[in-house]
């Protein structure tokens, strides 16, 4: 009788943890974005790098470490946005701010530092629409264990059809850091 009812009691505890899991995730996924901005600063600009004027970048226009919105004039960045290194950090930050909330309301599953900060890098990279319908997201909140998820990274390599040697080190930099 008593291994039935601790049985009972398991299965009971496995069901509201599992019911909980999306609530428990949220609650552990919520470092306040200061603590980590500069580290997720670092991790962007180091893959990003630095051009103080407009450039054209296959979608439009980017300038500073890869700002597509010129937060200062309220308008997409076009040619000619010339803008500091100052300017260029805070643009940053007020993306990567999105992107990392962003990347915290769609992981349902507890999730380390490195790797919400490794996942806003890729989905400042890739896109919020990208990271939403990738197999990575996909794989990490079925609970798939790390290393099968960070796999997922290396599929993010090409640039028009062809592996690209830039987002081949961003992406195994991105892995390296998500399974730290």
């Amino acid at each position: 009788m008593n291994k039935k009812k601790a049985t009972i009691g398991i299965l009971i505890s496995v069901a509201i943890l599992y019911m909980l899991r999306k609530k428990i995730a949220t609650a552990l996924n919520t470092t306040p974005f200061s603590f980590i901005s500069d580290k997720l600063f670092n991790v962007i600009s180091k893959w990003e790098g630095f051009y103080a004027v407009a450039y054209p970048d296959g979608k439009g226009y980017s300038v500073g470490y890869g700002s597509q919105y010129n937060w200062d004039q309220n308008r997409p960045v076009i040619k000619g946005d010339i803008i500091d290194k100052t300017t260029a950090k805070q643009w940053l930050l007020n993306e990567a701010t999105k992107d990392y909330s962003y990347v915290q309301s769609m992981v349902i599953v507890p999730i380390t530092e490195n790797q919400a900060l490794a996942l806003s890098s890729f989905a400042y990279n890739v896109g919020k629409g990208a990271f939403a319908g990738s197999t990575l997201l996909k794989l990490l909140n079925q609970g798939q264990p790390a290393n099968i998820v960070a796999n997922e990274f290396d599929r993010w390599t090409y640039y028009q059809g062809v592996p690209n040697v830039g987002l081949i080190a961003r992406r195994t930099a991105e892995k390296k850091l998500f399974l730290t």
